[in-house]
């Protein structure tokens, strides 16, 4: 072995650095680091703890104390010991994959046992899942943790992070076994704030004095005035989740040097219960805001003066044409235009589409946003935007930086309304040459071998870097045509997306509607630029595939 493998501290970098993907997260590879452990003596005790370091579900602590057969497709995790060769297993659930699930081969000792409870002790970041109701057969699921989670005083290892998704009361004692004063990231998440948990949040404040990320979003009005009052022991807060607080705990934020990421969620019947008007300074990278209506979004931004890079806002029910207009007029009396580099606007789809006009946002609403002329990000996608090739190259004429702009509609209307054209597409790309995804509502119904659309001053204008375009409602009558014209318009173009229907018939979702057709039908005009790109680079042509 080389000598550089028997220094621990290098050993913990690369055991740390053991990690899969799974279900679209990295996490610790338990089976290598079984393997690892197994491999040497000088390995064994720093495998394990990288292996016992992150815990992604609650009810392995559970299983450890309730021997059973959860199945036979398992993979093996070590724990110490005679013990940790003699097959203990942690099963992978093909219905969570979140989930671990252990089984014994023989009944539990006491040795074994306090086995256990050292590595538990050795846990620095434990997630308690939301139920499934699929595991309703592990009878330990629903069974309070039974272990000591606290480090004990001989060793170094502290708990730093702490993820609650679980809504059942009678896990609540567990959480609250949980909580150590070396916390430094808690996150919970409950869709029913029981009174048990407004009263162990309570305790968090001063229980937790390190913390730096909190995320919790608890609905019910005592849990509001809860986090008010808990949120103020915090000074080295960096990331913030929260319902919405009162306005003195809203002045606290002003305050914290270090926070560079706010989350607010406005709950329904909001107000700031304060009689005497307030004005508040905040400076960070990213705020969101997510409120059921516009008006109580207004109501929590009116106080507000931002200076931030990144800003995400919600809005849970559709918003006719004239508030949204209102709302873009007035980002610019609460955030520094000079600045905000990424906006995302969205609104939810509307129910009723007998009339669209109602909610057909134009132009001159969207030149309110001309003041933000450093943005590189924005996203009014979930809106109904009409606009035409002049308007739209007027309009980014003003974003010159801009790296991802989304003015396509995510919903199909059915309804007919113009579109961007190919030369509005060109015009976009020669004032934006740093676009790397676009998404207008592209009009394809124009002739592709218009002498115009070679003839004019836009042309063999490119967009270098653009990967990603979202075409909105276009059509695609003729797959080479369309595809040969974005080849040379965009020639580093990976994938084209379509708008979404309204209200799909999920009866013939999957066979004969026209929105999974539409999907295909872009799908080879993705295959057509592929090709071109292909036999650009290596001087041949490829066969078509049909």
């Amino acid at each position: 072995m080389h000598v550089c493998l028997q220094v621990s501290e290098i050993l913990r970098v690369i055991f740390a650095k053991v990690t899969e993907v799974r279900a679209s997260s990295i996490r610790s590879s338990y089976a290598t680091l079984y393997h690892l452990a197994l491999t040497c003596r000088t390995f064994r005790e720093l495998a394990l703890d990288a292996l016992w370091a992150h815990i992604h579900a609650s009810y392995i602590l559970v299983m450890c104390r309730l021997p059973q057969d959860p199945g036979p497709h398992s993979q093996r995790v070590i724990f110490g010991r005679d013990l940790s060769i003699s097959a203990i297993s942690i099963c992978r659930s093909d219905m969570a994959t979140a989930g671990c699930m252990v089984r014994f081969p023989r009944s539990l000792v006491d040795d074994d046992l306090a086995i256990f409870q050292k590595y538990v002790c050795q846990i620095r970041s434990l997630t308690f899942e939301k139920y499934d109701v699929r595991h309703r057969w592990l009878r330990g699921s629903i069974e309070p943790v039974p272990w000591d989670l606290h480090a004990s005083p001989s060793t170094s290892i502290s708990r730093h992070q702490l993820y609650w998704y679980d809504n059942r009361d009678v896990l609540l004692s567990s959480l609250q076994r949980c909580v150590s004063t070396t916390l430094t990231r808690l996150v919970i998440h409950s869709e029913c704030c029981p009174p048990a948990l407004v009263d162990l949040l309570a305790s968090v404040g001063k229980a937790c004095p390190k913390i730096k990320e909190f995320r919790c979003s608890t609905p019910t009005a005592s849990a509001r005035t809860m986090l008010s009052d808990i949120i103020p022991c915090w000074d080295d807060l960096e990331i913030l989740e929260t319902v919405v607080v009162n306005a003195q705990t809203l002045k606290h934020f002003a305050s914290l040097k270090q926070l560079r990421e706010l989350n607010i969620l406005v709950p329904e019947g909001y107000s700031l219960e304060t009689t005497s008007p307030f004005s508040v300074i905040l400076s960070m990278d990213k705020i969101g805001m997510t409120a059921p209506r516009l008006k109580l979004l207004l109501a929590f931004l009116a106080p507000l003066q931002l200076s931030v890079k990144r800003a995400q806002l919600n809005i849970e029910t559709a918003t006719n044409a004239v508030d949204l207009d209102y709302l873009l007029s007035s980002l610019t009396e609460h955030f520094e235009s000079n600045v905000l580099e990424s906006l995302n606007v969205g609104v939810a789809c509307p129910t009723d589409f007998v009339d669209h006009t109602l909610f057909e946002l134009t132009t001159s609403a969207l030149r309110r946003l001309w003041a933000f002329t450093g943005l590189t990000n924005l996203d009014l996608s979930s809106m109904y935007i009409s606009i035409t090739d002049d308007e739209i190259i007027d309009l980014v004429s003003a974003w010159p930086q801009m790296t991802h702009l989304h003015l396509d509609t995510d919903w199909d209307w059915e309804v007919t309304r113009m579109g961007v054209t190919f030369l509005g597409l060109a015009g976009v790309l020669k004032r934006c040459p740093e676009l790397r995804s676009l998404g207008i509502n592209l009009d394809t119904t124009a002739p592709t071998n218009s002498p115009s659309l070679t003839h004019h001053q836009y042309a063999g204008t490119t967009g270098e870097q653009i990967t990603d375009l979202r075409v909105g409602y276009a059509e695609c009558n003729d797959v080479e045509a369309i595809g040969n014209i974005l080849h040379r318009m965009c020639p580093s173009l990976n994938h084209i997306h379509s708008t979404r229907p309204v209200n799909p018939d999920y009866e013939d979702f999957f066979t004969d509607h026209p929105f999974i057709q539409g999907v295909g039908i872009w799908k080879k005009v993705e295959d057509v630029i592929i090709r071109r790109r292909r036999e650009q680079l290596y001087g041949i042509p490829f066969l078509r595939v049909i």
